[in-house]
């Protein structure tokens, strides 16, 4: 699922309980989806290319879309043994306006997560600028800094939590189910009781549940306004 990383005594048992509770409320809701990308560098006559798949996952790991971008001069085997899809996928590569239209209409009125927001920023300048086209934003929240905050890792000399690694799978489709496991890792675990019981929030280890409503759970436990 991820690169588990060697851990002793978390050092904000409330952190962690913060981000099991998050994780609790966004497995109870269904106003989500998972966005992952994948892009690998294929060599053409004008030099590298970038190959770019885009994978929607919804709750319950119901796929909502798996595509990837066409390009002028995209081979079979670049993209089956590169990039790590298969031919039903090669076969219906989208344009990059028709795969930014899908994405869109799919992740309407949702809260789009995904692992790490930065790499996929990054992703989508990518692609649009090999399209000669503006990149695509929108609002991102990241499961992998969630998950960061439940391991307790911190970066060395400060306050903050490490960024785990995603595992790398072969396709963006199967990297997307990686975080919806690692939700459902965060969810399942039970909440520190030694500090957290004291809190002001009173958390214990029982399931949370809020009165508020599923698209506000996600945002309330980040701030989300």
């Amino acid at each position: 699922m991820h690169d588990k990383q060697t851990t002793c005594a978390h050092p904000n048992p409330k952190d962690r309980n913060r981000s099991i509770i998050w994780a609790r409320f966004a497995l109870d809701s269904t106003e989500w989806v998972i966005l992952s990308a994948r892009i690998t560098q294929m060599t053409c006559d004008a030099g590298l290319q970038p190959l770019v798949s885009f994978a929607l996952l919804g709750p319950g790991g119901k796929v909502l879309m798996e595509t990837l971008i066409k390009t002028n001069e995209l081979g079979a085997r670049d993209a089956i043994e590169g990039h790590g899809i298969d031919y039903a996928v090669l076969m219906k590569a989208q344009t990059y306006q028709d795969a930014i239209a899908e994405i869109k209409q799919r992740i309407e009125r949702k809260q789009v997560l995904c692992w790490d927001t930065v790499d996929i920023r990054q992703i989508f300048s990518l692609v649009a600028a090999a399209n000669n086209e503006d990149a695509f934003s929108l609002p991102l929240i990241s499961v992998g800094e969630e998950y960061g905050r439940f391991l307790g890792d911190l970066r060395p000399g400060t306050s903050s939590y490490q960024l785990p690694e995603l595992k790398r799978e072969k396709s963006a489709l199967d990297e997307a189910k990686n975080v919806l496991l690692a939700i459902i890792e965060m969810a399942g675990s039970n909440q520190y009781m030694d500090s957290a019981g004291a809190s002001p929030m009173g958390w214990t280890g029982e399931f949370y549940r809020p009165k508020t409503s599923p698209a506000e759970k996600i945002k309330g436990f980040l701030g989300i306004e």
